[in-house]
């Protein structure tokens, strides 16, 4: 029996170290990276800040309440009325009315104070309104109207401790009203006061559960302190409230992925996609999930759904979509996109660019080119196991087997290429005859991970050599 015959049974040619090479993934080099997510970038720095207007909520309470409110007197009304239709087109001439009552005997009433306070705010003079609207609720504490013009002033003045106070108050009295859970929420959120702040965003969700101010606000909250699990629901309910926002869905995917639950993550952003609101960030992202999962054609759609932008797509995107394109038999367009890159100055993008000429090279059976590629990286990073394990290839396919030998026994130093390195090893001894130093390798291969193909391989080794004695 030749020695050609045997080699061929036992499938130990350089054509199987090949086929081992192609089913492990080590040998490609290394994966596209895991998208790195920021959840709370997603979110505005004011995630949760009610969307008020100041002057709109202090003019509103103008409007007198018959419930909880106090009095004016007879002559306070009754010039109240008179002048009232002039509040909104002429504020200047309206508190010049109201101030000529300021000398009067009789001390003013706090709803009195109250109407001229808000033209004082109205024209500008905030200090002498909060003074106002503290004399009225000194006057009348269950004041509603009045506690809530003095947190607005507050909030507006970022003056979050006092706002929160102010807004308390108000909620203590009854005020059931979304917005002033909401004011409450985000003042108390800004004081530190974090725990209290999700309790009023949660009332705030209860009374409004439609507006996603509260749900952001919330999940602020929790993304900062890690509570990524409870975050889900509400994300879910900003879909559901917000279905044409891309940015709902990209969060809801890259929730996921923070809970490595990518799949679901990809599953999110193609529902998305078929939707039509996918953004350009949200294709970048599925593609990126789409490469890891090992879903070529489907990444390589992802891809081409952002557009032909170079700069747009990004260096270590174009890089993965490269690589898919490879892994798909498609060289030509991998080719093209290669030229295309710019010159990078980032290690890594460097280093994936030369992982990716390897592979091309690789695939064309071009081995020259995709030893240069392979030494490139190792100039730089000599113990790079991806990089060790392509150089030794590239140079046993190109027919020079000792400098592969010594490229392989280097690749045993390194943790990750040391099994591989051992296969490798174990092919090269067997074409020199070398059964027991092939055995050797096998074993240690075996002990690293053990496989029942590879304990074959020993047995009909062991028998082989046997036979050669």
């Amino acid at each position: 029996m030749s020695f050609r015959f045997l080699i061929s049974v036992f499938g130990l040619t350089t054509s199987a170290a090949c086929l081992w090479a192609q089913s492990d993934p080590t040998l490609s080099g290394p994966q596209a990276p895991d998208p790195e997510i920021d959840l709370a970038a997603f979110l505005d720095a004011d995630a949760g800040d009610p969307e008020v207007d100041p002057f709109q909520i202090i003019n509103e309470s103008m409007n007198f309440r018959k419930e909880r409110e106090p009095d004016m007197t007879a002559a306070e009304f009754a010039l109240y009325e008179r002048m009232s239709t002039m509040v909104e087109t002429n504020p200047t001439f309206a508190l010049q009315l109201l101030e000529t009552m300021l000398g009067d005997a009789e001390e003013d009433s706090a709803a009195f104070d109250l109407a001229l306070g808000n033209l004082y705010y109205a024209e500008s003079r905030i200090d002498e309104a909060l003074e106002r609207y503290h004399s009225a609720i000194k006057k009348y504490p269950e004041f509603l109207r009045g506690w809530n013009n003095i947190g607005m002033i507050h909030y507006q003045r970022e003056e979050w401790t006092e706002a929160a106070s102010a807004f308390a108050k108000a909620v203590n009295l009854g005020d059931r009203d979304a917005q002033t859970f909401g004011l409450l929420a985000f003042s108390m959120r800004q004081s530190g006061n974090t725990l209290a702040a999700e309790m009023a965003f949660m009332q705030a969700m209860t009374a409004n559960p439609e507006d996603p101010n509260w749900i952001g606000g919330l999940l602020e909250l929790y993304f900062s302190n890690g509570r990524h699990a409870q975050s889900e629901s509400l994300v879910r309910e900003m879909v559901r409230i917000e279905p044409q926002n891309a940015s709902h869905w990209l969060l809801y995917a890259s929730l996921l992925v923070t809970l490595d639950r990518r799949l679901e993550a990809a599953t999110q952003l193609e529902i998305a996609r078929q939707l039509g609101v996918a953004n350009q960030a949200s294709l970048s992202l599925l593609g990126d999930l789409y490469v890891n999962l090992g879903l070529v054609p489907e990444a390589i759609s992802a891809y081409e759904a952002i557009g032909d932008d170079v700069q747009e797509l990004g260096q270590a995107r174009l890089i993965g979509y490269t690589r898919s394109l490879i892994s798909e038999g498609k060289l030509g367009e991998a080719e093209v996109i290669l030229e295309k890159l710019p010159v990078a100055s980032i290690w890594n993008h460097v280093r994936a660019r030369h992982f990716a000429e390897a592979e091309l090279a690789t695939a064309e059976g071009d081995w020259p080119t995709a030893r240069d590629a392979y030494q490139a990286v190792l100039e730089t990073e000599p113990l790079n196991a991806f990089a060790l394990l392509g150089l030794g290839q590239s140079l046993r396919e190109s027919g020079d087997p000792d400098r592969a030998v010594f490229v392989f026994e280097s690749a045993l130093q390194v943790s990750e290429s040391e099994r591989r390195a051992c296969l490798e090893l174990a092919n090269l001894a067997l074409a020199d005859r070398r059964f027991d130093t092939a055995i050797e390798y096998l074993n240690r291969a075996d002990r690293l991970e053990s496989s029942s193909t590879v304990r074959s391989q020993i047995a009909r080794l062991q028998s082989l050599a046997r036979g050669a004695l």
